[in-house]
């Protein structure tokens, strides 16, 4: 049986970083049941953006960089950009729209076969065939 793949939105990463609940229930849940974890490029511009912006830049930055040892990075590929621009012009053409951020990271998740962790559903409702899994 394969493992299931998790990849982790940036609100997720964020609450983990702070030690709060239910995050912290939810991903020791998945761990033992051998998720194997991710993240996007975009989260980790999402993180290190977050970080530039704080008080705690340098701490903030620390904590990013550990997390992000944990974790494999999906990148931004030309079959999550082709993903993209369907899913995009689908949306469009039913008058609806998405913010990029978040259609770049439904999309990677998408093409790598993960089932997105986040605490937005709704945001990410709209990329067909994304598996959400809410926190």
């Amino acid at each position: 049986m394969e493992a299931l793949r998790v990849c982790l939105d940036t609100d997720v990463i964020v609450e983990l970083l702070r030690g709060r609940e239910p995050v912290v229930t939810r991903l020791k849940e998945l761990e033992g049941k051998r998720a194997r974890f991710s993240t996007t490029s975009v989260n980790v511009f999402e993180l290190y953006y977050g970080c530039w912006r704080s008080k705690r830049v340098e701490r903030n930055l620390e904590a990013v960089r550990k997390i992000l040892e944990r974790l494999e990075i999906l990148d931004f590929t030309e079959a999550a950009a082709r993903q993209a621009g369907n899913t995009l012009a689908k949306l469009e053409a039913k008058g609806s729209t998405m913010n990029l951020r978040d259609l770049f990271i439904g999309c990677i998740a998408l093409v790598n076969g993960c089932t997105l962790l986040t605490e937005n559903v709704e945001h990410f409702q709209r990329v067909e065939g994304l598996k959400i899994l809410p926190v």
